[in-house]
């Protein structure tokens, strides 16, 4: 097992390109990832990093920094083929190619209602449509770049499920990036020692060529399931925690690893939408030193 390990702005409560929710400033984020210990990043929300290539590789370069991954977020919903977002994709392949990155991760954002209900109206041809997307922007990013399109399956999306991530798999061809809180938060049982993602990993090891470290905490999610929350009001309420903390054995996913043999990046992506700056940074830094103890990492 070799896990090359990076962090990413989403541990610093910044999802979208302005820096919100968080508004960490860029240059405090990648501070701080250097005084962690992190020794490469996946650049998160496009446009929140320098799209500058020589200002992007100047400011990661002084700080000892790598390129692991760009992160793709789109409406897939919003299209109705891969041509017509095309132009986006290619500019940021670019971006990730010339800094040396080898991974475009792929996530949906559409609007599938606030507890995935509109899924149940879907069409198979709708179905066949996103699909189509989803390989033809992977063969894409393969050809023109030699990037690995990695998806991320992903809570309120198109793909969350087991049943929507095997489809995904048999009809795209595409790899993953398997997140492990998304997962056990919608596969899993609650309890601690959850299997799902040891057991996932086991059964999809040719397919899981990159990671993210999530952890999902044990009481807010039973709450969450008392209460029937939604997803939203689930993470406002810190249904992400630390990875010592929560259901997932990530001793477990460590063996699962070991395993398979995994080879590839892991990044600890905690998801901390309202935490101050300081629980941040604790946060990242803690993360680190808990995959470290375990020897998950070197």
């Amino acid at each position: 097992m070799n896990v090359k390990i990076a962090t990413a702005p989403c541990s610093w409560g910044v999802w979208y390109a302005d820096g919100t929710p968080s508004e960490t400033p860029a240059q405090l984020f990648l501070d701080q990832a250097q005084q962690a210990g992190y020794q490469a990043l996946e650049l998160g929300p496009d446009g929140y990093l320098p799209e500058d290539r020589e200002t992007l590789e100047r400011e990661l370069s002084r700080r000892g920094l790598e390129v692991a991954a760009g992160t793709a977020c789109y409406r897939f919903d919003q299209y109705e083929k891969f041509a017509d977002f095309r132009p986006v994709v290619e500019k940021l392949c670019a971006r990730i190619a010339s800094m040396g990155g080898k991974y475009l991760v792929t996530m949906d954002e559409s609007d599938v209602g606030l507890y995935s209900e509109k899924k149940a109206d879907y069409t198979p041809a709708l179905w066949n449509k996103y699909l189509t997307m989803f390989r033809e922007m992977g063969e894409f990013a393969q050809r023109e770049f030699g990037l690995m399109m990695v998806y991320h399956p992903h809570i309120k999306s198109l793909i969350e499920t087991e049943g929507e991530i095997v489809r995904l798999l048999d009809a795209t061809g595409l790899n993953l990036c398997f997140d492990t809180g998304h997962h056990a938060y919608v596969n899993g049982n609650g309890q601690f020692g959850d299997p799902s993602v040891p057991d996932f990993i086991h059964r999809y090891a040719e397919r899981i060529k990159y990671l993210h470290f999530k952890q999902v905490d044990g009481e807010v999610y039973a709450r969450v399931m008392r209460e029937h929350l939604d997803s939203d009001t689930a993470f406002d309420i810190d249904v992400m925690c630390d990875l010592p903390d929560g259901i997932i054995d990530f001793k477990a996913v460590k063996q699962a690893l070991e395993d398979i043999h995994f080879d590839g990046i892991g990044v600890v992506e905690s998801d901390m939408p309202k935490a101050p700056n300081e629980k941040a940074f604790a946060s990242a830094c803690r993360n680190l030193a808990y995959l470290r103890e375990i020897q998950l990492i070197d």
